[in-house]
């Protein structure tokens, strides 16, 4: 059986999140889409704080009900980790910078990493 996930790294540079068991093993790759220059997701060592199965995430300038599978990963939930259908459904891949800040991926990955990442599992997001 697999151990839970023990640290996640998202790389802004390559797109990716890197998840780590607790031998520090890769246990996964996933491709992701970070925040566009305009609004950039930060660069900062945290925690997955919060977990949500689907939640409105809202912004400045959007309303985006029913996000699915959604860690927040800073205390205020301005930054999360989560599925984004949409951007599958509009054919628009991932592994470029898209969102508003949050660190968006492909469904089933989000729904993997969801159920077997535990709140405080360590995330280290990193030029």
């Amino acid at each position: 059986m697999l151990d839970l996930v023990a640290s996640l790294v998202v790389d802004l540079s390559d797109q990716k999140i890197t998840v780590y068991n607790s031998n520090h093993d890769v246990v996964r790759v996933i491709p992701v889409s970070t925040g566009k220059a305009s609004t950039p997701t930060p660069i900062f060592d945290t925690k997955v704080f919060t977990k949500y199965r689907a939640v409105t995430l809202r912004g400045r300038t959007y309303t985006m009900p029913g996000v699915p599978y959604t860690m927040c990963v800073s205390s205020n939930e301005a930054i999360c980790m989560h599925a984004a259908p949409w951007q599958e459904n509009a054919g628009k891949a991932f592994g470029v910078p898209r969102s508003n800040g949050c660190v968006r991926m492909p469904l089933a990955h989000a729904r993997w990493l969801f159920e077997n990442t535990p709140k405080g599992t360590p995330v280290s997001i990193q030029a």
